[in-house]
């Protein structure tokens, strides 16, 4: 189906989504598990490493190459854009949270922003039993 994903991760990614990101996949299929960091040094690069070791190992076990990417950005939404552009990448695949209060209304989503302004197809996984 893809040939280069983007598979956007964060704290909060659920299982969902990195098994949608997995069902999506043929063989061949290069992933990068994206997580966006306010700052990169050492430190971060091992505590973030060992955070999402259990999507690698879930790539790993599908029989997938992936890659852990890290970038540095203040600008989740700009940077995954650009990431996806620099890379060629064919998909971006990542997970939705529900808009919630007054500051939804006049903010957007990473996933809205995303679905806008990227430059590939956009697969935004919902977490099962999640509101829209």
């Amino acid at each position: 189906m893809f040939k280069k994903m983007v598979l956007c991760v964060t704290d909060a990614t659920p299982e969902e989504v990195v098994q949608a990101a997995v069902k999506l996949c043929e063989k061949g299929t290069e992933v990068t598990v994206l997580n966006v960091v306010r700052l990169v040094n050492d430190l971060v690069k091992k505590d973030t490493s060992e955070r999402f070791s259990w999507v690698l190992e879930r790539l790993k076990k599908a029989k997938l190459k992936g890659r852990l990417e890290l970038v540095e950005s203040t600008d989740v939404k700009s940077a995954i854009i650009d990431f996806a552009k620099k890379n060629k990448s064919d998909v971006i695949v990542t997970g939705t949270i529900p808009k919630r209060g007054l500051v939804s209304y006049f903010s957007e989503s990473v996933s809205d922003y995303l679905v806008k302004k990227s430059p590939c197809t956009v697969i935004l996984v919902r977490k099962a039993g999640q509101p829209v």
